[in-house]
């Protein structure tokens, strides 16, 4: 797609399968696109066929009316005040995930992250221990995504109801999927627990004549797994590959935790002006989506470019956030350049790994708290080395995904190199 939009230019029409695809890369066609005149563009049938099974009518999916009423239901669940009470059971899940970890192992730090941020998540708005042996999520979503990423792969979606071997094991791993997912609505329903949780707020949402059906229910909870465990996950994986193979930023980045206080990390963490740029830079230079998708509800014109109604654009944030005009260097790892006069200088079209306007990603806050405590625990705890080969591939699927293993080894700090916190 880099060479496309290199050689075309920022907007660039094809066809691909008879279907008509136009490539978005111009920031201020993005904006238009996302925020200016949001109302004239949907998700589209492409995404909606390739992903509904999967994601039903969830706030990913969901148009109109319904979209609104299930972002305001949602909405509370990640105001900042709630979402800063779930730093506790971020913390207390990494502690858990770190502590298997001995001097000498080598992880395959994607799989480790997969396995976190489906704790993290599932505990903090399902109250669900997914470590639980009653609970086969992990597996389940391990087979689910790589169903996508085969999609992803090859721009090859074979429907569904072809009972292929790879649709096959697609269906019994969505099976398993929405099992596992009815079962956290039946105790819910039932009143097990005694935390107000996402789902029993969608339970009970408005009364019992506007209460959340099962089926809105189940798409709303696997698309907040899915939505926001898959793609965190990916985030740290990403960040520890660019700290690992930049020596500078990780001294600077690891200066930085070493020098919290243990009874004030989380306050300290999340106040992180550092950390922030380090997170904002590896979201630019692997953004959670490779592109995001869109299709004009009727026909509009995009620098100087007509886009028929129905045409599938695509927003790929992989091209426009390494676009040279806007970032100096653009395919390096340089967390300094997010000054607040370089934030301020971006247009909403430039950078976008959460999306913009109205349909932001709800779970941007919840993620980047997530990823801030998580990465500065890590930072603290281990002296690491990326053992997989550099530089490091990618492929799309439902979010952006390394092509090949990331493998990291790790050693106890023990003596945090003769720091004192």
């Amino acid at each position: 797609m880099s060479d496309l939009v290199e050689t075309h230019g920022d907007i660039v029409r094809l066809t691909v399968a008879g279907k008509r695809l136009t490539i978005v890369a111009d920031p201020t066609a993005v904006e238009t696109i996302l925020i200016d005149e949001n109302e004239h563009f949907e998700k589209g049938g492409f995404q909606k066929r390739v992903t509904a099974s999967l994601l039903g009518q969830g706030l990913v999916l969901a148009e109109g009316e319904q979209w609104r009423e299930h972002r305001h239901a949602l909405e509370p669940a990640f105001h900042p005040r709630q979402t800063e009470r779930f730093a506790d059971v971020i913390q207390g899940q990494a502690a858990r995930q770190f502590e298997r970890w001995t001097d000498g192992d080598v992880l395959d730090f994607d799989s480790e992250m997969q396995e976190l941020t489906l704790a993290i998540i599932s505990e903090a708005l399902f109250d669900v221990d997914t470590r639980s042996a009653s609970l086969n999520l992990e597996e389940s979503f391990a087979q689910v995504l790589a169903h996508y990423e085969q999609v992803g792969e090859t721009y090859i979606y074979v429907p569904e109801w072809i009972p292929t071997p790879g649709n096959r094991r697609y269906k019994r791993a969505l099976d398993e999927l929405n099992s596992v997912v009815e079962r956290i609505i039946q105790s819910h329903a039932r009143g097990d627990g005694n935390k107000e949780t996402v789902v029993s707020k969608l339970l009970t949402h408005g009364g019992s004549d506007a209460a959340f059906g099962r089926d809105e229910i189940r798409d709303e909870i696997v698309t907040m797994l899915v939505a926001g465990h898959e793609t965190t996950a990916l985030a740290l994986t990403f960040t520890i590959h660019l700290l690992g193979t930049t020596p500078s930023v990780l001294q600077r980045t690891r200066a930085e935790v070493d020098s919290f206080d243990d009874d004030q990390f989380l306050e300290q963490v999340r106040n992180s002006q550092w950390l922030e740029r380090v997170i904002d830079e590896s979201l630019r230079l692997y953004p959670p989506a490779y592109s995001i998708f869109r299709e004009p509800t009727t026909d509009v014109t995009l620098g100087g470019y007509r886009i028929p109604e129905g045409t599938i654009v695509v927003l790929p944030q992989w091209v426009v956030h390494r676009d040279e005009t806007v970032f100096d260097s653009p395919s390096e790892f340089r967390p300094s350049r997010w000054t607040d006069e370089f934030r301020s200088s971006l247009s909403p079209g430039s950078y976008f790994p959460f999306a913009a306007g109205p349909r932001r990603c709800i779970g941007e806050r919840f993620a980047k708290l997530e990823l801030k405590i998580v990465l500065g625990m890590f930072l603290r705890e281990f002296d690491f080395e990326i053992v997989s080969e550099a530089p490091l591939d990618v492929t799309p699927s439902l979010s952006t995904r390394p092509a090949d293993t990331v493998t990291v080894s790790v050693q106890k700090r023990s003596a945090r190199e003769g720091t004192e916190r």
